[in-house]
């Protein structure tokens, strides 16, 4: 029997065979690294000063400020599009404007009548006018929320690592 791209299944089962070989091979290679290691010796030591910070508050620090970056650039270019669809509906819908007509009827409501281009690009223009300012107002709040959200942490992270400054107290002192 075939199988499309392997041949028959013998060669399908030996290839599946020498794959799965081979990924216990790779495996296995850093057990026996780490047995072959030699101990260190009293001489291999090395002093390191302690860091000023604890290195997971440190990593936590940059994981939620890349975060924060990250937010911020999607919810940015969230804004400009939404810009971007918004001018491009004002276009379409001033030219399917443009391609209509309207009559005042003195005795009955009054009509506007357009020609296949405008019945078409008023709609659509007007659509995107219309959804285009939605998403700019959700967006414009959205960015507002996460530079906070970014300027918090900033605040957070000098906080703690510079401690607290001094202030003037009400009563004319230095407060620590």
């Amino acid at each position: 029997m075939r199988v499309p791209g392997f041949g028959t299944v013998a060669a399908m089962t030996r290839f599946s065979s020498i794959t799965i070989a081979a990924a216990v091979l790779v495996a296995s290679v850093p057990a026996f690294a780490q047995e072959a290691a030699p101990a260190p010796s009293q001489t291999d030591v090395i002093i390191r000063m302690a860091p000023a910070q604890n290195p997971s508050r440190e990593a936590w620090y940059q994981k939620d400020l890349e975060s924060a970056n990250t937010r911020i650039h999607r919810t940015r270019n969230a804004l400009i599009w939404t810009s971007v669809v918004t001018g491009v509906g004002i276009i379409l819908a001033g030219v399917g404007a443009s391609q209509c007509q309207y009559f005042d009827n003195t005795f009955q409501n009054d009509q506007i009548l357009c020609n296949t281009a405008g019945n078409v690009l008023l709609p659509l223009g007007g659509t995107m006018l219309g959804l285009g300012a939605i998403g700019m107002i959700t967006s414009g709040i959205m960015l507002g929320v996460a530079k906070k959200r970014r300027r918090d942490i900033e605040r957070d992270y000098r906080r703690s690592s510079y401690g607290r400054r001094l202030e003037w107290d009400p009563g004319g002192a230095l407060r620590f």
